[in-house]
């Protein structure tokens, strides 16, 4: 009881930075993606399967290093912020290809948003929690396992 009750407080407290950093790498994926395919492949008859391969793999990566950092582990982190980084460089260089200026504003701001929201009081407490779960779980198994 006691357990379900501090699993209750924890996504009382981290759940809403959490998902809010997950929706923002989706949705700077997208803007990435979509603003790639309409300028620099915009002569490519086959962009739509590039596009759809794309976003993919790097949803199945970023759904990876969410995990990853779910479990504890640091480097899931940081291939967050890389993934926010290229994300960003991406829709940077579309400005000379005349875009949508919503399109190009919405594309910059979601990886700036995410990257600092990751870098915010909030999502840092959760990671640091986190990572003294996994320290927990490994000495237990570590226990468990000199027996």
């Amino acid at each position: 009881m006691v357990r379900q009750v501090s699993l209750k407080a924890f996504l009382a407290d981290y759940f809403p930075a959490f998902i809010c950093a997950f929706f923002l790498a989706c949705f700077s994926l997208s803007a990435a993606i979509s603003l790639a395919s309409s300028t620099f492949f915009r002569g490519e008859p086959e962009r739509a399967r590039y596009s759809f391969v794309a976003a993919v793999v790097l949803g199945l990566l970023l759904a990876v290093s969410h995990f990853f950092m779910i479990r504890g582990r640091a480097w899931g982190v940081w291939a967050i912020v890389v993934f926010y980084a290229v994300c960003f460089l991406i829709v940077l260089p579309t400005y000379g290809y005349r875009p949508h200026m919503a399109a190009y504003f919405i594309g910059l701001l979601f990886p700036m948003l995410g990257l600092l929201l990751l870098n915010s009081k909030r999502h840092r407490e959760m990671r640091r929690q986190l990572r003294e779960i996994r320290h927990l779980r490994e000495a237990r198994s570590a226990k468990h396992k000199a027996r």
